[in-house]
């Protein structure tokens, strides 16, 4: 693509932005914001709670769990597992919005955002939360985690400032993503998932993840101890925000 003609692209966006935030315009009225959404809206919002549910259901296992001298209980379990399900029950309400909107005649731009907003949750704060709860608390455990979530709201920033200009097919629909999708977090979740299962966590039967924890600096239990998978959420960040790395769309 030329430069001009991505300068012409850019214009025509953002023509259409503005089109399309008319709606809102007139909209001053009690609720306009509940009576604006769509159906595809609701279930985008559904995506969103299922995030947040996984976040305070893994704040409730580490309640359950905590000043025990035994390992955790039956219950406690329960909500871990209910807490790595979430994400997921959260990506199948991201697939269907999509469709949901296209089906009705398209989306909306605060469709758009939402959809955004509720992937940070469910995608990037929620697992980064469950890694939290399975044992990633040292310091540099903490920065990769950081560096995780930010790259997270730093792709779905890029995606909805730039969706537009990148190569699509006769549909419409882009040819590629540009860097890792949000929602390929759930590869993470899955892994946490299985290292429930098998006892790899802080208060699991192993007492730790695996790969276990290295002193960078200083004294072990000091602010030199990482994680070694901590490096493994470091690097999908970073392949998140890659520019280079190209997904092709299924």
């Amino acid at each position: 693509m030329s430069v001009n003609e991505s300068e012409s692209k850019s214009v025509s966006v953002a023509e259409e932005k503005k089109k399309l935030l008319r709606q809102y315009e007139h909209d001053d009225g009690h609720f306009s914001l509940v009576r604006s959404f769509r159906l595809a809206d609701l279930i985008t919002i559904m995506n969103g709670v299922c995030g947040t549910l996984s976040i305070l259901s893994s704040a409730r296992y580490l309640l359950l769990s905590s000043n025990l001298p035994g390992p955790p209980s039956a219950e406690a379990l329960r909500t871990l597992y209910f807490a790595h399900l979430l994400p997921i029950l959260g990506f199948g309400f991201d697939a269907l919005d999509g469709k949901v909107a296209r089906w009705m005649g398209g989306g909306s731009m605060l469709g758009q955002e939402m959809d955004s907003l509720a992937d940070l949750v469910s995608f990037g704060v929620a697992p980064a939360t469950l890694a939290f709860t399975l044992g990633l608390r040292t310091p540099l455990d903490l920065l990769a985690l950081l560096m995780f979530v930010s790259s997270g709201l730093a792709r779905l920033a890029r995606f909805n400032a730039t969706v537009a200009l990148i190569p699509s097919d006769a549909s419409g629909k882009s040819k590629y993503f540009e860097g890792l999708p949000i929602p390929s977090s759930l590869f993470l979740t899955s892994l946490m998932a299985s290292w429930v299962k098998m006892g790899w966590h802080a208060l699991g039967s192993e007492g730790d993840i695996p790969m276990g924890v290295f002193t960078l600096w200083g004294k072990r239990g000091g602010w030199g101890d990482v994680h070694a998978i901590s490096g493994l959420f470091a690097i999908w960040g970073a392949m998140m925000v890659s520019k280079t790395l190209r997904v092709p769309k299924l």
